[in-house]
């Protein structure tokens, strides 16, 4: 049996009792006033009796001026006030409940809310409690910053990837789903390498290298997507690194439109360069053909008369000789007067597909002598107002040249004109499977004196006329080829401010 304690031994006892007690007191108002996290003790009927400097800083008060106030008739909003005191209540009549956390709006002596969290824990066998008070106004706010986020990334209208570090997708947006006809699953089993076509594979994983450095880089590229169909991309790619983890985020825009706009900027430039040109060359070609105009119907003439009275043959070849270059030469500067366009057109109501049936029988002859078979396609169209005889002129330049050019390389026996409405163009196209033009060849078509055929007296202006008629119709004229596969020119006529005048007009 232990042994009893002597009446020497009892107050030694109280002494030390005291003092741990005294230690404990020490001990739990240090942890107290340096913790920080608002804290309070409260008497039965919820007056703050103790308050450290954190709650002090919550509510913008000393802590003399806080302890002596009730706690949530003085700092709870007053629509949570009862719910406060019932969980006081409730702490106190039940100490043994497990803790947990309620929310209430707090108001400072300024007025500024706060949204805290609140615990209360009951001191055994007193009539006080501990108030732990924690700001969670931030947090909310993030987690709600947070489903904004979520929420703009999901509904923005450009494509938004997360890659990890080798590239796989680990998250894409609806607009990156819409932009490569992919569902989320679909697109998450690819890597950006996979959709982006654009740029090299060595290429990206050089970029999300030096990515590491440098942050972000941006770059057009094409994107694949599901059906096959390329698309022009604006990439933007950035680096994020959370603990130690790497991430990056891609940022794609499709731009078809801008590249679209692009193209057609440079045609119209080009369009508007050639147009300038065209102009300059007109006013050298006109006066330089009125000059030699005269000569040449001299020489025409009298190189006729001296036929007519020549017995010799030999000096009659030779006037034959020069008689059928002066007419070359004429012809030549003929076709300069057209080009300069001395002759304005004479607009009158048309249809075209009988000025196509016309430009066809013209070359009838010479094209069933070579071989060749011609299609036609004539749409239903309506009145044209233009001239007659100058679209006449385009269609058999534009026939000519088809025709000669498959005569000249031995490729090709098929002609084909179609002829249709098109967004408020009639539309006329001269098809032929000859050989083809070259690619660097295509952009000069109608340039003045450009020509492919010098050797066997091409002048290079019969396209250019077209282009200058074409033009004065309001009109466009353009050329698609592909090498060894035959060429396509296209006319098209705006049937704004051209359309023939009603019947009762």
């Amino acid at each position: 049996m232990p042994a009893r304690e002597t009446d020497s031994q009892q107050p030694m006892r109280e002494v030390v009792e005291r003092q741990l007690l005294d230690d404990a007191a020490s001990t739990f108002r240090t942890m107290f006033e340096r913790s920080g996290t608002g804290k309070a003790v409260l008497n039965k009927s919820g007056i703050i009796v103790m308050a450290n400097e954190a709650l002090a800083r919550l509510v913008d008060m000393n802590v003399r001026e806080i302890e002596g106030k009730h706690s949530w008739f003085e700092f709870v909003a007053e629509t949570d006030r009862k719910k406060a005191q019932d969980y006081h209540n409730l702490r106190r009549s039940h100490p043994g409940l497990a803790p947990e956390r309620y929310e209430f709006t707090l108001v400072d002596q300024n007025g500024g809310s706060h949204d805290i969290e609140i615990n209360v824990a009951v001191f055994p066998g007193t009539d006080l409690s501990l108030l732990s008070l924690i700001e969670v106004t931030h947090l909310k706010t993030a987690q709600e910053m947070g489903r904004l986020t979520r929420f703009a990334v999901e509904n923005a209208g450009e494509a938004i990837f997360w890659l990890n570090e080798k590239g796989a997708v680990l998250y894409a947006n609806g607009a990156a789903s819409r932009l490569l006809g992919y569902n989320l699953g679909g697109i998450m089993s690819l890597t950006i390498q996979d959709i982006d076509i654009g740029t090299p594979r060595k290429e990206w994983k050089k970029r999300l290298t030096e990515l590491k450095q440098s942050g972000s880089s941006t770059w057009e590229s094409e994107y694949r997507r599901k059906d096959g169909r390329v698309l022009p991309v604006e990439t933007i790619l950035s680096f994020i690194q959370l603990g130690d983890k790497h991430y990056y985020w891609v940022f794609a825009r499709d731009v078809s439109d801008r590249v679209q706009a692009d193209v057609r900027e440079k045609q119209l430039q080009s369009e508007l360069n050639l147009s300038g040109r065209l102009a300059s060359v007109g006013e050298l070609a006109a006066g330089v053909a009125h000059e030699i105009n005269n000569p040449l119907t001299g020489i025409i003439g009298f190189s006729e008369r001296l036929l007519r009275k020549c017995a010799d043959e030999k000096m009659t070849t030779d006037l034959k000789r020069i008689h059928s270059e002066a007419q070359r030469a004429a012809k030549v500067v003929q076709n300069l007067l057209t080009f300069a366009r001395q002759r304005q057109p004479k607009k009158e109501p048309v249809d075209v597909n009988d000025i196509v049936s016309e430009s066809l029988e013209l070359r009838e002859y010479e094209l069933r002598q070579r071989g060749i078979t011609v299609i036609t396609h004539l749409g239903e169209l309506p009145c044209l107002m233009a001239d007659y005889y100058q679209l006449e002129q385009v269609l058999v330049n534009l026939i000519i040249n088809a025709e000669q050019a498959m005569a000249r390389s031995g490729k090709g026996d098929r002609l084909i004109v179609t002829t249709g409405e098109l967004d408020g163009y009639i539309v006329i196209t001269v098809t032929d499977n000859g050989p083809g033009i070259e690619p660097k060849h295509l952009d000069k078509l109608f340039d003045p004196f450009f020509t492919t055929r010098a050797d066997d007296g091409g002048t290079g202006l019969g396209l250019s006329i077209c282009h200058g008629i074409v033009m004065e119709h309001g009109g466009r004229i353009s050329a698609s080829s592909e090498l060894g596969e035959g060429t396509t020119f296209t006319v098209s006529i705006p049937l704004k401010g051209g359309s023939c005048p009603s019947p009762e007009a």
